[in-house]
């Protein structure tokens, strides 16, 4: 049937190549046989032979016509980005009259309408292949459900009978049941999450807009609850009794799901590194009630000033957290490193702990900074902190060396009164203790990589594929117009290296850092080991964090499996749970990552509520053709709208400028200016400034 249907299109006239008509042509009477003309043209839309245009006309695919499929970013304006399946093209423009009923998210079958240039190209989608958004939340009013961030095109309607139990002002959870409409979908309710004017309903409307489950089942909890918060002696058999040895975490303050601790010796010009990660594994058992919560939860989720965690608290707070003083089971990388930085010796085996003390960051900078008072009170450990300082520099030297690439990005910290209140908003510190943990858990990440890596057997790896040659490009194309030559065409780490450290500490690095950032793939997890770009390591995975991701559990598992029991054996099934389990914990670091993103957004609006008519000095962190952003020293960024300049101003594509057409002024990436809060919007998380 497909060859007839095909024809069919080729030779009838525009008119008659519509679902009905080509039925009628076809002399089809069966509720069965036009089941089976769908179906064929869907299989004729999928091979790229044919497409369905807006009005619902069949047309043959010409080998002139170019069809791409990829993910809409779609923005509250309206318009949208095609984010495409082949990552050397760039993303396609969507304009608000192309977006043709699809949502955010959606998988679109997308025809290029025009290519201006090879870095900027417009489309239009003929075809939504698959549904991202199926919920959404928003407040109900007059039979109708107002997401934040769904462009005005798009009605959502409560079904009648569903009105009956909402309120006007609530927000609400709801499930789209009909797609048929360009311009509104039914939805169902599904609950009631509270009134828009209650308090940390923002953070609340977030955790259900991404589906973060922030609440374990009775059955999980009383799981969880049952698990022994003591170590006892059978459950030390088979393991190395490290309990004497000088151990000890170093975290935040305010951390509580302690994974890591560590330990140090010399042993002649060497150092005998210890990485000691919590040993969830043995407490959560492959496909029992909390692997399964673990599984979907994907990661923990850390949003300003609350946490929702992959495991329950008696678990990640409690027997799994390494909290001092108490034994605790766990998993060790311990490992020989020479004066070079070079791993000579290394070995991976189960263990039991009784870490000496909670460390915080805080501390440990104090005591490298000779601070007297805390050096005396932890006089004990205060030769490993100076060791580990020493070997934390060697890592790093290697590591740089090496090739690897140290994004310096500004973190901002949110800072509540004892009344849980945003009280401010600081620049997070990244001392020496924050390095020497990063570069402890890198190490101990690689070997553990390297270890089965070179087994050959099935694992998941964290990797970094090549960063996008066209972004790149164009970040070389921007940096020279600000007279850094000379990076164009050159992809290696180090080339990427080079160009940092020359705008460090200039008004640019936080711009070209940023642009850099953007034009790097996404670190994801994988079965198949492709390295880690960033990093400059051949293997990589993540065997640090159990308490906090799921993969690193899985690491946990089968290292126990392969290395501790020796047991080698795999099967078809093995491979495909490892793809499942990849791609479930990409997508929910992914979505967690968007979800603490938006979080963020808001508490800094809400912070600058009360700052409204101040004024600050902050840097032009882009231009746009709607006017720019300008980012203040803490992170909080605001927009200057074009229609706020005092002047007439025009956007200058190609230099990325704002120019005035009625004086030389002119605005540019980087530029230093002072400004004035004027608008806040705390539900969108917005921010408008007006130039001083």
């Amino acid at each position: 049937m497909k060859t007839t249907v095909y024809n069919l299109i080729k030779r009838a006239p525009y008119k008659e190549r519509t679902l009905i008509a080509m039925a009628s042509n076809l002399h089809l009477s069966s509720k069965k046989d036009f089941q089976e003309l769908t179906k064929t043209l869907d299989i004729l839309i999928k091979e790229n032979q044919i497409y369905k245009d807006k009005s619902g006309h069949y047309n043959i695919l010409e080998k002139s016509e170019v069809l791409v499929t990829g993910r809409l970013d779609l923005k509250a304006q309206g318009y949208g980005f095609i984010v495409v399946e082949d990552k050397e093209m760039p993303d396609v423009y969507i304009s608000r009259s192309n977006i043709n009923s699809a949502m955010d998210n959606d998988l679109c079958l997308v025809k290029i309408t025009n290519i201006k240039n090879k870095e900027k190209i417009e489309g239009s989608i003929e075809k939504v292949l698959e549904r991202n958004l199926s919920v959404v939340v928003g407040e109900y009013y007059n039979g109708q459900i107002f997401p934040k961030d769904l462009h005005d095109d798009i009605a959502l309607k409560l079904v009648k009978e569903d009105q009956k139990q909402v309120k006007n002002h609530q927000l609400i959870k709801a499930k789209i049941i009909n797609y048929k409409h360009k311009y509104f979908k039914d939805c169902e309710l599904i609950e009631v999450i509270g009134h828009v004017d209650d308090e940390g309903i923002e953070t609340l409307e977030v955790v259900h807009k991404f589906n973060l489950i922030n609440k374990f089942t009775a059955e999980e909890e009383l799981f969880a609850k049952s698990v022994s918060q003591e170590v006892k002696e059978d459950e030390i058999i088979g393991r190395s009794d490290l309990r004497k040895e000088t151990i000890f975490t170093i975290d935040s303050e305010s951390t509580k799901d302690i994974d890591d601790a560590i330990s140090i010796k010399k042993i002649k010009d060497d150092y005998l590194l210890g990485v000691h990660i919590a040993d969830d594994s043995y407490y959560v058992k492959e496909d029992s009630i909390l692997d399964k919560a673990a599984f979907y939860r994907g990661t923990s989720v850390y949003l300003a000033d609350s946490v929702i965690p992959m495991l329950p608290k008696a678990l990640s707070n409690g027997i799994c957290s390494l909290n001092p003083r108490v034994d605790r089971l766990t998993l060790t990388c311990e490992m020989q490193i020479n004066k070079k930085g070079e791993v000579v010796k290394y070995s991976i085996f189960p263990s039991v702990i009784n870490s000496k003390y909670k460390m915080t960051y805080t501390n440990i900078n104090k005591m490298l900074n000779d601070d007297q008072e805390i050096i005396e009170e932890y006089s004990d450990i205060y030769q490993d902190v100076l060791l580990m300082q020493e070997l934390q520099n060697i890592l790093f030297d290697i590591r740089e060396k090496m090739g690897s690439i140290d994004f310096e990005t500004l973190e901002p910290k949110l800072l509540f009164d004892e009344h849980g209140k945003l009280s401010d908003i600081v620049i997070r510190e990244r001392q020496t203790a924050e390095r020497m943990i990063e570069e402890f858990m890198l190490v101990a990440n690689q070997v553990v990589a390297t270890h089965i890596f070179n087994q050959k057997l099935p694992f998941i790896y964290r990797i970094h594929e090549l960063p996008n040659a066209q972004k790149l490009e164009n970040v070389f194309e921007f940096v020279k117009k600000l007279g850094y030559d000379n990076y164009e065409g050159d992809y290696s780490q180090e080339n990427l290296q080079e160009l940092l450290k020359a705008v460090e500490n200039t008004t640019y690095e936080k711009v070209v850092t940023t642009l850099l950032l953007r034009s790097m793939s996404k670190a994801r997890y994988s079965r198949e080991n492709k390295g880690h770009y960033g990093l400059a390591f051949d293997n990589y995975t993540h065997f640090t964090s159990p308490i906090r991701r799921y993969p690193d559990l899985i690491v946990h598992r089968f290292l126990r499996k392969y290395v501790f029991n020796n047991d080698r054996f795999y099967n078809e099934k093995t491979i495909e749970r490892l793809d499942e389990i990849a791609k479930q914990s990409s997508d929910t670091e992914k979505q967690a990552m968007n979800a603490e993103r938006e979080v963020l957004d808001i508490k800094k609006a809400e912070y600058m509520e009360n700052h409204i008519n101040e004024e600050y000095q902050g840097v032009i962190s882009s231009v746009l053709k709607f006017g720019m952003f300008i980012e203040l020293p803490n992170t909080i960024e605001g927009l200057v709208h074009i229609s706020s300049f005092k002047e007439q101003m025009q956007y200058d594509e190609v230099n990325m400028q704002l120019k005035s057409t009625e004086s030389d002024k002119m605005y540019q990436i980087g530029q230093v200016v002072t400004i004035k809060v004027a608008k806040v919007n705390r539900l969108l998380g917005r921010i408008d400034f007006v130039l001083v």
